[in-house]
């Protein structure tokens, strides 16, 4: 029995067998970074994601390698795969195999298999009016990212933001659960404003975010001022225009940190305002740098800019 199909364009799909919900996902990315065995562990915990992002945890995973027939040296597409082993077994999960295919642009991930209680799912469909939104990773990557490509950040420019990538959604996920969290979703590529609005949609709610509350990662205002941006900001901002309502002018660089496209971002949670800064403090006592950000209320399904 299907729990969580294609329907609401939720993190992953979750299948009923016995009184298990069976949790199941795939991802794959592009390097972020030169170091081999860190792209790994990013590539991975960005496709770990998807389960913790549905209240889940790591059952087993699949790697997923579109890798070129040459160019890459000597051990790095070994190392990639060590770096994602590396998540796997930090997520308590085994890797049983995989798949690859020969591609021009190398690309690594996983399928991922979890297991979640069918009663505590977390989904894009819970937020409920009242409540508030938390969001437990800083934006930005999408510009870093492409400032590192494009030789306009260095290796130090990109730590802050790599470090957060490489971080699993694990502990954030459990203290979601903790504290009452009924909808949730992880923020992935299209930006913080797309991935609310899947939820606003699913939830059948409205949802305001506050510009000025959002976390952003060091190094996302510079590329910003300097014209480094992604065209997948540019494509989220289009697929939105019609369901985005900003309260006021936003500066460029708050317009693009709606739309930049995250890779391995924290996830959002739609939790009681009586809960709200015990899961704060929490996710911040751990190390997360989270932030509340706004707030969710009975109306039309759109997003609204503050």
């Amino acid at each position: 029995m299907v729990l969580v199909g294609p329907e609401t364009a939720d993190d992953a799909g979750v299948y009923l067998l016995g009184d298990q919900g069976i949790v199941a996902t795939a991802d794959f990315i592009t390097p972020m970074c030169d170091d081999a065995r860190r792209f790994g562990r990013v590539a991975a915990a960005n496709a770990l994601s998807d389960v913790y992002a549905m209240g889940g945890s790591v059952l087993f995973a699949l790697n997923l390698c579109c890798f070129p027939e040459d160019g890459a040296p000597e051990g790095t597409l070994a190392t990639i795969l060590e770096g994602g082993m590396e998540k796997i077994h930090e997520a308590g999960g085994a890797l049983l195999g995989g798949h690859s295919v020969r591609d021009a642009e190398l690309k690594y991930g996983l399928a991922v298999v979890g297991r979640a209680d069918p009663k505590r799912l977390l989904t894009n469909a819970g937020a409920r009016a009242g409540q508030r939104l938390v969001l437990t990773k800083p934006l930005g990557t999408g510009a870093i990212i492409n400032g590192f490509r494009d030789g306009k950040l260095d290796d130090a420019g990109l730590e802050p933001a790599l470090r957060g990538m490489e971080r699993l959604n694990d502990v954030a996920a459990r203290l979601a659960l903790e504290h009452g969290v009924t909808g949730c979703t992880d923020v992935t590529g299209y930006g913080l404003a797309g991935h609310a609005l899947e939820m606003a949609r699913a939830s059948a709610v409205t949802l305001t975010v506050g510009v000025g509350a959002l976390p952003v990662y060091e190094g996302f205002g510079h590329m910003c001022d300097i014209g480094v941006s992604t065209r997948g900001a540019r494509e989220n901002e289009t697929a939105a225009t019609d369901s985005v309502d900003t309260k006021r002018e936003l500066a460029p660089r708050e317009r693009q940190l709606l739309f930049d496209p995250q890779t391995s971002g924290g996830l959002l949670l739609s939790v009681s305002e009586a809960e709200a800064d015990g899961l704060l403090a929490g996710l911040v006592a751990t190390g997360h740098e989270a932030s509340i950000i706004g707030t969710v209320a009975e109306g039309p399904p759109v997003l609204l800019v503050a």
